[in-house]
C-alpha cells in the first residue's frame, strides 16, 4: 500500500496514493478504518482527467472537502514528483488550486456560502465546502469544546467553531465532525472564522492570521476569491 503521514499545522492525515487504481466507496472505508487510528482523517490520491482528491474523515465517511487535507494533499504531489509548484485538481466540493508559497501550502477555498440557520447558541452559518457553524466567545480557552460541540453538531450537523477576536488576529478551536471531538486545526474552519470575523466586524483586511491549538494558518482576500496557507509536514 503506499501510504505516507503527512501534518498541516496539527490536523494529522493519511495519505493514499490510489492513482492507477479504482478503488470502491467500501474500500475506502475499509481503509480509512484500519489505518487512521487518531489520526483525523484519510486523503485519497487519484487521477482521472487530473488529479482527484478524495477525503474521508477517521469515521470512515466521506466529506465533500477538508482544507488543510488539500493543502496536505497538494505537499504529497510535490513530495511524489507528480508537480513542481503549481496544480488545479478536483474535488466533491469543486476545483481546488494549489500552490507552494515560501515554503508553505496555499489553497484557493471552495466559494463560500451562508446560511440563516441558528443553533441553541448565536452563531453564524457558513459552508467551505463542509458546513460550519461559528461562534464569539471571549476566552476560547474557557469554552468545554468537547461538551458544547457535541451538542452542537447534532443540532446543525455541522463544525463547530469557537472564536476569540485578538487585537490583530483570531484564535480559534474547533469541533470537528466524522472525527466528533476537537482537532488541533481545521482549514475549513479557519476561512469560516476569518471570513465571518472579516465581515461582522467590517475589517478592511487581505490577511487574517489564525491561531489554532497545532499552531498558525493564514486567510487570504483577494477580491471574491479566499485562499488558506500555512505548512504542512511529511511525518
Amino acid at each position: 500500500m503506499e501510504i505516507s503521514y503527512y501534518t498541516a499545522t496539527g490536523n494529522s492525515f493519511v495519505i493514499y496514493d490510489s492513482v492507477g487504481k479504482d478503488l470502491a466507496y467500501e474500500e475506502k472505508n475499509n481503509l480509512v478504518l484500519k489505518n487512521v487510528g487518531d489520526r483525523d482523517g484519510m486523503v485519497f490520491v487519484e487521477k482521472k482527467d487530473g488529479f482527484f482528491m478524495d477525503y474521508f474523515n477517521r469515521d470512515g465517511q466521506r466529506a465533500e472537502f477538508c482544507g488543510n487535507g488539500a493543502r496536505s494533499f497538494v505537499k504529497y504531489l510535490h513530495d511524489a514528483g507528480y508537480i513542481k509548484e503549481n496544480v488545479v485538481f478536483d474535488s466533491f466540493a469543486g476545483q481546488v488550486e494549489g500552490h507552494l508559497v515560501d515554503g508553505e501550502i496555499m489553497i484557493k477555498m471552495p466559494k463560500i456560502k451562508t446560511d440563516d440557520k441558528l443553533g441553541s447558541v448565536a452563531g453564524h452559518y457558513v459552508v467551505v465546502g463542509v458546513p460550519h457553524y461559528v461562534i464569539f466567545v471571549d476566552n476560547v480557552e474557557e469554552v468545554d469544546v468537547e461538551k458544547l460541540g457535541a451538542n452542537l453538531r447534532k443540532e446543525l450537523d455541522a463544525n463547530i467553531d469557537f472564536v476569540e477576536i485578538k487585537a490583530n488576529e483570531i484564535k480559534m478551536r474547533t469541533y470537528e465532525r466524522g472525527v466528533e471531538g476537537e482537532t488541533k486545526a481545521c482549514g475549513t474552519g479557519a476561512t469560516a472564522s476569518a471570513y465571518v470575523s472579516k465581515i461582522t466586524r467590517q475589517w478592511h483586511v487581505q490577511k487574517i492570521n489564525v491561531s489554532v491549538p497545532g499552531g498558525k494558518l493564514k486567510v487570504i482576500f483577494k477580491g471574491e476569491d479566499v485562499y488558506l496557507q500555512g505548512g504542512v509536514d511529511n511525518v
